[in-house]
C-alpha cells in the first residue's frame, strides 16, 4: 500500500482482522482457541474451510456488510457456514444484524441449488453460526439472543424464531494466556489490548517478535502486515515512520531481516524514552528558569544548550552513542565533552 493512509482507526482494525483471516491457518486457530463448542473439535484441517468471497451488503444499515464468512465441511459431508463480525464497540442492532445476514446468506446458497431440488421434501438447508469479535474497551451489553429484542417475545412459543451468537471478547482474556497461544491470532489479540502509553506498546512488540521467529511463513507474512497497518498507527509520528520503515525495507521473503530491522527500531525508541524520561526527572529537580532555558535552547537547535544537555546525561551513566541521538550531536563532540569533564 502507497501514499498516505486516511482510512480511519476503526476501518483499519477491521481490515487489519479480515486480512489475517482470509488465511484458513489462523481462522482456524481462532475458532480451536477460542470457540468452546463440540463441532470445532470435527474440524480436522484447513482443507475443511472454505472462504466465501462474496459481500453480503445490507442496504438497510448504510452499506455495513458481513465481514468474515467461510464454509465448512465436516465428516459425515455436514455442511454448514461460519459468519463472524467484528466490531469495535457495542452495537444493540446486532441479533437483526445477524439475522439479516444469515438471510442473505441462505438466499445466495437457495440459487445453487437446481430449481428441481427445490421444492423436494428432502431439501435441507445449511446451518449458519454467527460469531462476534469484540475489542472494545466497554462491557458487551448487546442482547445475545434474537428473542431477546422482539416485542412481547414471552407470550409466544416455539412458532417464533430465535437464535444466539458466539461472542469472542478479545479483553476477556489475560496476556499471559495470550502469549502461550503462540500463534499469530494470539499475538494479536495482545497486542489489540488497551495500553497505558508508548512504551508499553513498544514492549508487546518486542514480546510479539519473539513468537513470531517460531510461526509459520505464512503466519509471520500476515501478521507483520498487521501489525504494519493497525499496531505501528497507535504509535506517534517518530516511532510510527521508522517502524514502517524497518518494516518495508525487508524484502518478501527475508523475515529474519525484518524482524531484526525491527527490533533495533524498537530499541532505538526504548532508548529515547529513557532519555526523555531523564531529561524530564532533571528538568523537575533544577530551578523553573534554568529549566525553561534548556527547553529553549533545544527548541532553537543552540549548540551551547546541547552540549550543556549532553554533559548532564553523559553524568547520569547514558553510553555517547545514545546522547549523540538524543541530542543530535556527532558522537565525537560528545566524546570531546565527556573527556573534558
Amino acid at each position: 500500500m502507497s501514499g498516505q493512509d486516511t482510512r480511519t482507526p476503526r476501518s483499519r482494525h477491521d481490515r487489519g482482522y479480515k486480512f489475517l483471516f482470509a488465511s484458513k491457518k489462523i481462522f482456524l486457530d481462532l475458532l480451536r482457541c477460542f470457540v468452546r463448542r463440540g463441532w470445532v473439535d470435527r474440524i480436522e484441517n484447513e482443507d475443511d474451510l472454505e472462504p466465501v468471497n462474496k459481500s453480503y451488503v445490507l442496504p438497510d444499515f448504510s452499506g455495513k456488510e458481513a465481514d468474515v464468512v467461510y464454509k465448512v465441511r465436516l465428516k459425515g459431508r455436514t455442511v454448514f457456514f461460519l459468519l463472524l463480525e467484528l466490531q469495535s464497540d457495542v452495537d444493540f442492532r446486532m441479533p437483526l444484524r445477524l439475522l439479516l445476514y444469515q438471510a442473505e446468506i441462505l438466499r445466495d446458497w437457495l440459487k445453487g441449488v437446481p430449481k428441481r431440488m427445490r421444492r423436494r421434501k428432502g431439501l435441507r438447508m445449511p446451518a449458519i453460526v454467527p460469531l462476534v469479535l469484540y475489542n472494545g474497551k466497554q462491557p458487551w451489553t448487546a442482547a445475545r439472543r434474537y428473542r431477546e429484542v422482539v416485542e412481547g417475545a414471552q407470550e409466544f412459543g416455539e412458532e417464533l424464531l430465535d437464535f444466539g451468537y458466539v461472542l469472542i471478547d478479545v479483553n476477556r482474556y489475560g496476556e499471559e494466556e495470550l502469549l502461550r497461544l503462540a500463534n499469530a491470532i494470539g499475538a494479536a489479540f495482545y497486542l489489540d489490548r488497551p495500553v497505558e502509553d508508548t512504551a508499553e506498546l513498544v514492549e508487546r512488540l518486542r514480546k510479539v517478535l519473539e513468537l513470531l521467529k517460531r510461526m509459520s511463513v505464512e503466519e509471520q507474512a500476515r501478521l507483520v502486515q498487521w501489525i504494519r497497518y493497525v499496531v505501528v498507527e497507535r504509535l506517534g509520528k517518530p516511532e510510527r515512520e521508522a517502524m514502517a520503515a524497518a518494516i518495508e525495507a525487508a524484502k518478501e521473503g527475508e523475515v529474519g531481516a525484518m524482524i531484526t530491522n525491527i527490533e533495533r527500531s524498537i530499541e532505538r525508541i526504548k532508548r529515547r524514552l529513557r532519555a526523555e524520561g531523564v531529561a524530564e526527572g532533571m528538568a523537575k529537580g533544577i530551578a523553573k528558569g534554568i529549566a525553561k532555558g534548556i527547553a529553549k535552547g533545544m527548541a532553537k537547535g543552540r549548540v551551547e544548550e546541547k552540549r550543556a544537555l549532553a554533559k548532564k546525561l553523559l553524568s547520569r551513566g547514558m553510553s555517547t552513542e545514545e546522547v549523540a541521538e538524543l541530542t543530535e550531536l556527532s558522537a565525537d563532540e560528545v566524546r570531546r565533552i565527556q573527556e573534558s569533564g
